[in-house]
């Protein structure tokens, strides 16, 4: 079954993060869930079923993960999910500009401030 762990066992680990960074991964991969169901609903038009499977399965597995406050490694399936996810995010936010932006305006501000860099 495509939500049970794909490993067939593992160890479980604590989800040690402050309760905003779960309530937002709550809702980002519910989304993902949401949408990844959807493509399977179509199942004429998604071209691969069963990776879309296996996605719904790890994003159900994170879900009662931060439900729980821990989950069972090793999950290939749902680290390669939320690998892409991360990348996404970083590529859709300019994360790299953004960084590249803040360091060089906080160095000027320092040299205005007369704060050594």
């Amino acid at each position: 079954m495509a939500d049970q762990n794909p490993t067939g066992g593992g160890q479980a680990v604590p989800l040690d993060l402050p309760a905003p960074q779960v309530a937002l991964l709550r809702l980002t991969l519910t989304s993902c869930l949401v949408g990844v169901k959807g493509d399977l609903a179509r199942a004429g038009e998604t071209p691969n079923a069963e990776k879309a499977r296996e996605e719904a399965g790890a994003f159900r597995r994170l879900l009662r993960g931060l439900q729980r406050g821990e989950v069972t490694l090793p999950d290939e399936p749902a680290r390669a999910a939320v690998a892409i996810l991360a990348a996404e995010a970083d590529r859709e936010n300019d994360y790299a500009g953004v960084v590249a932006e803040h360091d060089a305006l906080y160095g000027l501000l320092g040299v205005l401030e007369g704060v050594a860099s």
